[in-house]
């Protein structure tokens, strides 16, 4: 029966988040998410007249996390163009099927001004045994949250 069962992944959990432009909310501005597992799913959402945007939680039935030899890993991309300028809201990688409570807790307010400075975040999972660690590369600052 190996191989048979399909797997729940977590591809990613639900964004909620706030664009500004030198403090003026950015509005009717497209945010892409590309959420890579097997193949890249790609979606697309528009700011409201205040700057916020939200996307769905998605997940997909799999059978390779059966296989010994098979380390699941998702690659979220949450950016936006502007101006001929791609600024990242969330670039980074997740292990596992399921989706660690650091970025359940950092992607339910991904909140930015286009005019921050892009940083690597440095993340620890703690509600794994093994205290995974993280690099999320993002404008957003997440020592407000």
């Amino acid at each position: 029966m190996l191989g048979l069962i399909r797997y729940i992944v977590e591809l990613c959990p639900e964004v909620n988040g706030q664009l500004f432009e030198n403090g003026i909310p950015l509005a009717n501005q497209l945010v892409e998410r590309s959420l890579t597992y097997d193949d890249e799913e790609l979606d697309s959402v528009y700011t409201d007249d205040n700057g916020y945007f939200k996307f769905p939680a998605k997940s997909l039935k799999s059978r390779k996390p059966g296989s010994i030899f098979h380390e699941p890993v998702v690659r979220i991309i949450i950016d936006l163009e502007k101006d001929g300028q791609i600024y990242n809201l969330w670039i980074g990688f997740q292990h596992g099927l399921k989706t660690p409570i650091e970025f359940r807790k950092f992607l339910k307010n991904l909140n930015a001004d286009l005019n921050s400075k892009e940083k690597n975040h440095h993340f620890v999972n703690t509600d794994s045994q093994f205290y995974e660690e993280h690099n999320i590369l993002s404008i957003c600052n997440f020592s407000q949250i």
